[in-house]
């Protein structure tokens, strides 16, 4: 039986936008099965983004069935990478931080066995068993083709919606990132190689979930101007950099029908529990 001091620490973010269908089933799994590690001392938080459902309805009754569950409340949506980053601010007191997707699409022996890997820094989840349609592998691939030739990020799979980093890391990593939509994974990944943290990855089950917000063609065009940003601030010289950003930022305001969002103050709604 493993002591109570020697269980590690770990606290899981999971981001949720109208997750009322889909939400508790996983919730309740990974609850479950965190419970069951003898090693792990996991809470999970959960990001209430801009909700128009019942999903805060949803995360209160699970809570009142489970210990180790807290939520935050936005009013306005923030974007899935504004509320990992506000997620992440809460990371003094645990030595593990990560995050998953609301949807379940990662199981939750996968998504543990990630903390398997002790020797890392951060690890990525990798989809090496994964059911996605057709149009999402093939956006997926040319991404990830964009993320290497644009940004020189290595990682095979930047946008598994599972992964851990040590939460010493974090306040340098916080400091760096400000990336608000979908293609957050990649500003994280780019500030966790700029503070010389160890990366791996390590192949996870996935299976895409009915019920996706993403649309393909427009999601995808504005990760792409996402990455376009990142590589006019982290990797040109300014004064083209400040440039061509004028351009990139035009066209995701036209696409997205308003300009970027930044990263959230404090909440509507208190952490909970």
């Amino acid at each position: 039986m493993t002591a109570p001091s020697e269980r590690r620490r770990v606290l899981v973010v999971v981001p949720a936008y109208n997750e009322e269908a889909r939400l508790e089933a996983p919730l309740r799994s990974y609850l479950a099965f965190a419970h069951a590690r003898a090693d792990l001392d996991v809470r999970f938080l959960v990001v209430l983004n801009g909700c128009r459902d019942g999903t805060a309805a949803v995360v209160e009754r699970v809570a009142r069935d489970a210990a180790g569950l807290s939520w935050m409340e936005y009013a306005e949506p923030i974007g899935k990478g504004g509320a990992l980053l506000a997620g992440f601010r809460h990371h003094a007191g645990v030595e593990w931080i990560g995050f998953v997707d609301a949807d379940g699409a990662t199981p939750a022996a996968s998504l543990f066995g990630l903390l398997d890997e002790s020797a890392a820094d951060v690890v990525v989840g990798r989809r090496a068993t994964a059911e996605r349609p057709f149009g999402r592998r093939v956006t997926s691939l040319g991404f990830n083709l964009a993320v290497r030739l644009l940004l020189g990020l290595t990682t095979r799979d930047t946008q598994c919606g599972a992964k851990f980093f040590r939460s010493s890391l974090m306040p340098a990593i916080l400091e760096k990132v400000d990336t608000c939509d979908m293609a957050v994974d990649v500003d994280l990944l780019l500030a966790a190689r700029s503070v010389g943290a160890v990366v791996s990855e390590r192949p996870v089950t996935w299976a895409d979930q009915p019920g996706s917000k993403v649309q393909i063609f427009r999601t995808s065009a504005l990760m792409f101007l996402s990455v376009w940003r990142l590589l006019c601030l982290r990797r040109l010289p300014p004064l083209p950099g400040r440039a061509l950003l004028r351009v990139g930022e035009w066209a995701y305001a036209g696409i997205y029908g308003c300009p970027r969002k930044l990263p959230p103050g404090s909440p509507d709604r208190s952490e909970l529990r």
